[in-house]
């Protein structure tokens, strides 16, 4: 999944003979299935999402990578479920499903406050109807924003607790957001303090209005307890208080100690469910009812059993039948099975798709961006979509860094009319590998300093989408005369070998199946494998932000970044959108493949009554963000099959 498409493998099993046995109709192994489950007659929902047991890295700091089940990015679903966001989104109608906040607002620091929020306002014109679980809720979404305003306003939900009967209080959110600074998130480009005016309301102050400081608080930065984070939070802002910055080594230093931290396991949590420490092992995991959750009755399950997998061995045990629902990126043959089988597919869209990441502090020759160009001319991208995903794979068209669904929605007719669309031309390849001063030698391109060119692409080994999307990419770029040697590496390594800049060429996420705005999009070209890739010691792709460019001349792509999100109005947004979809189209700091849609496994009437129905509006959620079975339980809509 883009940094997201997570699709783990299965720690500790052997995962071809487990499927193959499976496949066979053989009998689950012990620990799976109904066999050692439901003893006591409780409900159960089978969920399918990768973790590394606390054996094999695993950890519960959930600011940090490889956190068990807690979303360091709203990508890991279930973690929603454990630390409650402050709410959710409906993509589809732009209507928000208040959890631990109940409203929030932009004012200004003189206090005026936006105009009235509106509670269950009208579904917008591009949604079918109300999403499945948004009936008689109470949605929320802002009235119309001062753009004078300079403050984000959070109001919490009052009586909210801990699991250990403790209430979650605005001091939660505040220390929350300032560790959030310590690890460099985003939304600190916008603002410059955070805190509470009482004991359930926060004040985030920003320096650079956003309307996406919305998204950023209200969706991501769920809080955490200050009775485990509080100390080091408090570290941060006596550090930052006095003047000090992400670049001193004061901080560098504190961010170190902090990415080392362990908490145990049972802090408290939020969410209707927390995890029983004691079920983990390396191949599923037991999630228990917080009966201390505000909400926790919405949540009709008694348990949520989490098998630990990647898409290699969770395959055959969906196909069993084991699993409610699951995300994973099934190859096309066990998507057929999983017909076949009679269990149901749906594809909602996931915004982000495989994209060929280049190291252009290793090789001269990728900083001219007419090779990057030729790359993406020389690739048949169709083909590289209908062989990893077959109808859930889309070739991407703009090539604008953003999902296609979304470029109408920033960009003119004429802006989209002028972007380059980079249509499978191998003879066009080779011309702009030519002005670029490559030679061919037989088969054989030679870079500009003579060398043949020859490189590794990295990718993970158990993400069966984006393994054949490499095996294909390689395998065509090499019959183009560039020589590509596919290199896997097992998943939790990948991104991290990216990072510290051990690759030639990698395959990682291009968009965002985050969050809803453009700018998150670029926020993963530009920072997730470059910038912050200081949070693993190294530089990542190691491309530079300032660049020449001739649709826009000179561009810092920080700034363009930050701004694509900046201002409180909308449709002025637009504008900065549009130059940054431009120059990325121009420079392909990344090179886009496909666009991924879902085709996840939703099992009904084992022990989910039922799922929505194809079109229903929840599926215009990215399957990875503001989670469909997430959104189902806490709105009490998802229901178990009656005993």
């Amino acid at each position: 999944m883009s940094k997201t498409f997570s699709r783990r493998r299965f720690l500790g099993t052997s995962g071809a003979g487990f499927a193959a046995a499976m496949l066979a109709g053989g009998a689950l192994p012990a620990g799976f299935g109904k066999a050692v489950m439901a003893q006591d007659g409780g409900t159960e929902f089978h969920a399918a999402y990768p973790y590394l047991d606390p054996g094999a890295g695993g950890h519960f700091n959930s600011f940090v990578t490889n956190a068990i089940l807690t979303p360091i990015n709203p990508s890991q679903v279930y973690g929603d479920l454990i630390l409650q966001p402050l709410g959710m989104y409906y993509w589809a109608t732009a209507e928000w499903l208040p959890l631990l906040a109940t409203e929030w607002s932009f004012v200004s620091s003189g206090g005026s406050a936006s105009p009235e929020a509106e509670v269950e306002p009208e579904a917008s014109p591009a949604s079918e109807g109300v999403p499945a679980g948004a009936d008689n809720q109470p949605l929320y979404r802002m009235g119309e924003v001062d753009v004078n305003a300079d403050v984000f306003e959070v109001k919490l939900r009052e009586g909210a607790m801990w699991s250990d009967g403790t209430p979650i209080t605005a001091q939660d959110l505040v220390d929350t957001l300032w560790l959030r600074r310590l690890m460099s998130q985003t939304e600190w480009k916008y603002l410059d303090d955070v805190t509470a005016v009482d004991d359930y309301t926060v004040h985030c102050h920003m320096s650079d209005p956003s309307t996406e400081v919305e998204r950023y608080v209200i969706r991501i930065a769920y809080p955490r307890p200050s009775s485990v984070y509080g100390e080091w939070a408090q570290k941060a802002r006596d550090l930052y208080s006095s003047g000090k910055t992400n670049d001193d080594p004061e901080l560098k230093q504190l961010l170190d100690q902090f990415t080392q931290f362990r908490p145990e396991g049972d802090y408290p949590v939020s969410g209707p469910y927390k995890i029983d420490v004691d079920s983990i092992t390396n191949a599923q995991m037991t999630l228990v009812k917080n009966d201390k959750a505000w909400n926790a009755d919405q949540a009709k399950f008694d348990r949520i059993i989490n098998f630990n997998g990647e898409t290699d061995t969770i395959s055959a045990v969906v196909l069993s039948k084991e699993i409610d629902y699951a995300t994973h990126g099934f190859a096309v043959a066990t998507e057929k099975q999983m017909i076949d089988e009679g269990i149901r597919v749906v594809r909602p869209p996931v915004y982000s798709g495989p994209a060929i990441f280049l190291n252009y502090g290793k090789f001269e020759e990728f900083k001219d961006e007419r090779v990057r160009q030729a790359i993406a001319h020389a690739i048949n991208r169709e083909q590289n979509g209908t062989v990893s995903l077959g109808d859930s794979g889309i070739a991407q068209k703009y090539m604008t860094g953003m999902s296609d669904n979304l470029v109408p929605q920033w960009l003119s007719q004429e802006a989209i009319d002028g972007l380059n669309q980079y249509e499978y031309d191998q003879d066009k390849a080779a011309s702009l590998l030519e002005e670029a001063g490559w030679t061919k030698d037989g088969d054989t391109w030679k870079t500009p300093a003579g060398n043949d060119a020859v490189y590794d692409l990295l990718f993970p080994a158990e993400f069966a989408d984006w393994s054949a999307s490499a095996q294909d990419a390689a395998e065509q770029l090499t019959a183009f005369g560039i020589q590509i040697n596919p290199s896997a590496v097992t998943h939790t390594q990948q991104p991290i070998d990216v990072n510290k800049g051990n690759f030639d060429l990698a395959i990682r996420g291009w968009g965002s199946s985050n969050n809803p705005h453009p700018h998150y999009s670029y926020t993963a070209a530009f920072y997730t494998h470059n910038t912050l890739a200081k949070n693993d010691g190294g530089k990542g792709m190691d491309f530079p932000l300032v660049q020449d460019t001739e649709v826009a001349g000179e561009v810092d792509l920080d700034k363009l970044t930050v701004e694509s999100a900046e201002g409180l109005d909308r449709d002025a947004q637009k504008d900065n959108v549009t130059t940054i979809a431009q120059v990325f189209n121009e420079l392909l700091p990344i090179v886009p493949l496909f666009e991924r849609y879902g085709n996840n496994a939703a099992l009904e009437g084992v022990r989910v009554k039922e799922w929505p129905a194809d079109g229903d509006a929840i599926y215009k959620n990215s399957p990875y963000a503001d989670g469909i079975p997430v959104m189902l339980m806490y709105t009490g809509w998802m229901e178990p099959v009656e005993g």
